[in-house]
């Protein structure tokens, strides 16, 4: 399998029970990371970040080939969890240009993966234009960017049409329980589901923190419970791990309750460790069988 994930990186200050860490953020290097350690075949993650930080882009994503686009400046972020509940957290951003142009050069490389994984922070990230050029291929898109803007250092959600324009053009769609209800304008799960199902789409995968996951597959259900971490030391990313171990999982178990479980262990693992999912495909399988 050879995934390309598209989307900006952040500067993180990451604050958890008073202790401050600073690290390298955004949803490709959370996907990326974690799809490399689950020995995909080739990870490819296209980002933006201003041309000052090219090499520390570069160094954190360590043996992972990075493609670096120019953007105005690289974004900044200001993460505060509750230390009683991962599920909760306050989110502050510094703002700037991340637009990734869909180039004849960048449409030409993409047409060698097997899927493509948007992950927009905002929704001028991800023309429009992109997903038309690249229809034909699996794409996936795995959060809230799409209909995020900022205001006043905030995210603020707005115009969920954005996500119901390019519904069409995916293969999946995850959301978390929030992104689903706002978009839909529904108030459960099952309502939202069924919503977005009327909308084309026909994978939808809905997680729901510490509750587990929703996979509406294909006109099936499958509910996914989590699993309880060890401990919680950094719950960044777990989100975007997810995703990442559910496309890992497409080419390990046939079954979707063996894929979401396998994503769900993966996001769980995630939890245990500070920064991006490291571990090992045997680590997550050898949890699975205990």
């Amino acid at each position: 399998m050879r995934v390309a994930v598209l989307g900006p990186i952040a500067k993180d200050c990451v604050k958890i029970d008073n202790n401050l860490s600073f690290q390298i953020g955004g949803i490709p290097y959370y996907i990326a990371t974690a799809l490399k350690s689950l020995s995909i075949e080739k990870i490819t993650p296209y980002i933006t970040c201003g041309p000052e930080d090219n090499q520390w882009v570069k160094d954190s994503f360590g043996d992972v080939e990075v493609k670096c686009l120019p953007a105005e400046k690289t974004l900044e972020a200001i993460l505060e969890y509750s230390p009683n509940n991962p599920d909760e957290r306050q989110h502050l951003i510094k703002y700037y240009s991340n637009i990734i142009e869909p180039s004849r050069e960048l449409l030409k490389e993409l047409e060698d993966y097997d899927y493509i994984i948007f992950g927009p922070l905002f929704h001028d990230n991800i023309p429009f234009d992109l997903f038309c050029q690249l229809k034909h291929k699996k794409l996936v898109l795995g959060n809230f960017g799409i209909f995020t803007y900022e205001e006043n250092g905030k995210f603020v959600r707005k115009n969920p049409e954005n996500l119901l324009k390019v519904s069409p053009f995916l293969k999946y769609l995850f959301l978390d329980k929030n992104e689903a209800e706002f978009v839909s304008g529904k108030k459960t799960i099952n309502e939202a589901a069924e919503y977005f199902q009327d909308q084309g789409i026909t994978n939808l995968i809905i997680t729901d923190g510490s509750n587990g996951s929703h996979l509406f597959l294909e006109k099936k259900y499958y509910q996914i419970p989590a699993f309880k971490p060890l401990k919680v030391v950094d719950p960044t990313g777990a989100g975007d791990t997810y995703l990442a171990a559910f496309i890992k999982s497409l080419e390990l178990f046939n079954n979707p309750e063996e894929q979401g479980r396998f994503a769900a262990m993966v996001a769980t693992i995630s939890l245990e460790e500070k920064g991006a999912f490291k571990k090992s495909l045997q680590d997550v399988l050898n949890r699975l069988a205990v």
